[in-house]
């Protein structure tokens, strides 16, 4: 083990000794762009800013090119830095040229990211039923697809985030050790993120599977754990103290962005406030 990785061998009571954080872990909340309160830009980034959040998570394709430009003016004084942009990818086709032409769409996106000193680009190697069998699917993304994606992103300052999904979505790719496990094999500009809602599905530990990436993980996204709405809405259900240790034994200081639903109704700008009461609470229990 190096000195950066976040444990060693077990010890005498075969539990890991975890190496301290270099850094302590920050909670930084965030939010996608689309669950924002407001209409214009920078009453969305004002809301953000006046109630202590710290990062905004965007949209990919159009929305990057059309709106990239006025965001890194919106953002120039602001305490707020750009976590990831989100948006559907795969690249487990049979054609090659169908994988050609997915890295092909984010390479311009990965230089706006950058452009942007933003944390990276979210993509899932695979949905659904990959065409390619795995091994092959693996081998293409480590050595091809996945591996110039983030060479490419890496240059422009910037990476390729990772997402596990879970099963009912795609086989191939569903646990946060698996894509920490692509990443390290991928190297420079690859990273992994961990899901709440996915790993509630996929997972026995939030906390060991944020500890399994490590320095690898690059972004978190959080909902209620059983309808997937915006945290606390689904009661005692939503408690994420233990992925908070999790990510404090690590140093995560990331993003932690909702990606969910709202209640029928439901007062957004309200539930959004009692959502960031509701982990900053169970932050401080962690």
């Amino acid at each position: 083990m190096t000195k950066n990785d976040s444990s060693t061998a077990p010890n005498a009571d075969g539990m890991p000794d975890l190496t301290p954080p270099e850094q302590p872990a920050r909670l930084n909340l965030c939010l996608q762009w689309r669950a924002i309160p407001g209409e214009e830009m920078n009453e969305k980034l004002d809301f953000l800013e006046s109630h202590g959040f710290a990062a905004v998570e965007i949209p990919s394709g159009d929305w990057l090119f059309e709106n990239g430009a006025a965001l890194k003016q919106a953002m120039a004084a602001r305490d707020l830095f750009i976590a990831t942009a989100c948006g559907p990818s795969d690249f487990s086709y049979v054609e090659p040229e169908k994988r050609e032409a997915e890295v092909e769409k984010f390479l311009p996106q990965l230089e706006a990211l950058g452009d942007l000193n933003a944390v990276g680009l979210i993509l899932c190697p695979a949905r659904s039923k990959p065409g390619l069998p795995f091994p092959e699917l693996r081998e293409d993304f480590v050595d091809s697809t996945g591996k110039r994606l983030a060479e490419h992103a890496a240059e422009h300052g910037t990476r390729i985030v990772l997402e596990p999904l879970q099963r009912r979505e795609t086989q191939f790719l569903r646990q946060v050790a698996d894509g920490a496990a692509i990443a390290r094999d991928i190297g420079p500009g690859c990273s992994v993120m961990g899901d709440f809602w996915h790993m509630s599905k996929e997972e026995t530990s939030f906390m060991g599977a944020f500890l399994s990436a490590g320095k690898l993980l690059a972004h978190v996204h959080i909902a209620s754990l059983k309808n997937r709405k915006v945290p606390g809405t689904d009661g005692p259900a939503d408690d994420y103290v233990d992925g908070f240790q999790g990510l404090k034994l690590i140093g995560y200081s990331g993003a932690v962005s909702f990606e969910g639903g709202f209640p029928e109704g439901a007062d957004k700008k309200q539930l959004i406030l009692e959502m960031a009461k509701l982990l900053r609470e169970q932050w401080a229990m962690a």
